[in-house]
């Protein structure tokens, strides 16, 4: 078994029981501050547990998860956007009613993704998405004073359950075709097959592509996306547009360039298809956005698409890539969040594009912060974003796909429409004379986090070297794999 390999995963998971578990003590700070103690100190042991086990690959459940670089590069991704979110959560009004809760959910969530990350099974990748879907479910509905975060967990729900059904669907396909649920022992017995001679083995690839699509949210299978975004808290729609794709991007990785890498030269096309059809209709719809959390998910459609180059690359420059851009596009996007939940906290209508009207100038730091990352989802030199698409476009172009490069050259430029518009509003545009304050002091660990995102931009292409070693390493032991 080795339980020890999965020291990490247990950690997390014995953190989320704790944390609940706070709310029954009789002490008033426990009530108060021992679920977000007990959540961020497990997390941080779960991430120096992660540096421990950086090495060659150790199998544990005979083989059911894989502990190796891979995994737990993705690990330290999934803990640190948990760890922003709780930070970043301090004072929202639905962690503050159900701290326990909130944070108990957040961690089972994230040992959800760390055993999508880790699997070497089909069954156990499915139980991992499965675990961290049912947790972000109730998340996007915990606000249940709102009609909209309702909607928004309802709509999370239908989909999500239908997106796992077909993914299901899929997977029970390749078992029957493979006679396996081993991600390797499919590998083995696809070796000299190809999709158009083996029918059961093509349904099987369409159905794992939409379904992971679903939880990508890449188009054509984004339309939960929006409205889920646009209604969830705030800092939930941050850990779901970036830990929970990481997830996905990871159990992309997993099933094909992991267990489907014999046949990839069938399913490469059909995975490019769906990375070209997000880049177009996220960039296109997040042009009329007037809503920053609904542009944000339009854009977060287009950048899963950006991802899902390095998958159809199928090689290790493609998960090199999509490691390194999946580390951008974390920073990236908090620090986009960030900035919404501070402005939320300070005006009414704080989520929306107009809201920001000269903030930039009034809060240079944060003006900076937001500066940094709309250039960089935008692919500005010499930027972490204009790195991670350099690599994305590059590992494209070796794999003979330069039209999916092209396209996705033209949705970073088409992007520039939306991303510029938003530095334009909050650095040259005039305070409506109408805006409502709503009186709300931003706790000083989200100014951190806002701040440290900022950082974190420049520090991945500054030591970007250091940082392409790791994910190269890891990208290498996904194929020993």
């Amino acid at each position: 078994m080795n339980l020890a390999a999965t020291t990490p995963i247990l950690i997390v998971g014995a953190g989320a029981t704790i944390s609940l578990s706070m709310g029954l003590l009789p002490w008033r700070f426990a009530q108060r501050h021992g679920p977000t103690i007990v959540a961020l100190v497990g997390l941080l042991a779960a991430a120096v547990m992660s540096l421990v086990f950086w090495g060659d690959r150790i199998e544990a459940f005979d083989g059911s998860l894989h502990i190796d670089r891979f995994s737990m590069l993705l690990n330290l991704i999934f803990i640190t956007a948990a760890i922003a979110v709780i930070l970043l959560s301090i004072r929202e009004p639905g962690a503050v009613d159900r701290r326990g809760e909130y944070a108990s959910l957040i961690l089972f969530s994230t040992a959800g993704m760390m055993l999508v990350g880790a699997a070497g099974d089909l069954i156990v990748l499915f139980v991992g998405i499965e675990l961290l879907s049912v947790a972000l479910y109730v998340l996007a509905a915990l606000e249940v004073w709102r009609e909209r975060s309702l909607e928004s967990g309802l709509k999370y729900l239908i989909v999500g359950a239908v997106g796992s059904s077909i993914l299901l669907y899929g997977f029970a396909l390749l078992y029957g075709a493979t006679g396996t649920t081993r991600l390797g022992e499919i590998a083995e017995a696809l070796s000299g097959s190809t999709l158009t001679g083996e029918p059961l083995v093509f349904g099987a690839v369409v159905l794992i592509v939409a379904g992971l699509g679903f939880k990508a949210s890449a188009a054509p299978f984004h339309m939960w996306t929006p409205d889920v975004y646009e209604g969830a808290p705030t800092p939930i729609t941050a850990f779901m547009s970036t830990a929970t794709k990481a997830a996905a991007l990871a159990a992309f990785l997993r099933v094909f360039t992991g267990g489907l890498v014999e046949i990839e030269a069938d399913w490469d096309l059909i995975i490019g298809v769906v990375a070209a059809a997000a880049i177009i209709v996220g960039n296109i719809a997040a042009l009329v956005q007037d809503n920053m959390k609904r542009l944000l998910a339009y854009s977060s459609v287009a950048q899963a698409g950006y991802l899902l180059i390095g998958v159809a690359a199928g090689s290790i420059q493609g998960a090199e890539a999509t490691l390194y851009y999946l580390l951008a596009y974390l920073v990236m996007t908090l620090a986009a969040f960030a900035i919404v939940i501070i402005r939320e906290r300070e005006v009414i209508d704080g989520d929306t594009v107009g809201a920001l009207a000269g903030y930039a100038r009034r809060r240079p730091v944060h003006g900076a912060v937001l500066t940094l990352a709309m250039l960089s989802l935008a692919g500005f030199p010499p930027l972490s974003g204009f790195l991670g698409k350099f690599l994305l476009f590059g590992s494209a172009v070796e794999a003979d796909m330069i039209w999916l490069a092209v396209i996705g050259a033209i949705g970073s430029i088409i992007s520039l429409g939306y991303y510029l518009r938003v530095l334009g509003v909050a650095w040259f545009g005039d305070r409506p004379q109408s805006a409502a304050e709503q009186g709300l002091e931003s706790p000083r660990l989200a100014g951190l986090v806002t701040v440290a995102s900022g950082l974190a931009i420049v520090a991945l292409a500054v030591a970007a070297s250091p940082v392409l070693d790791a994910c190269r390493s890891a990208a290498e032991s996904l194929l020993g794999a």
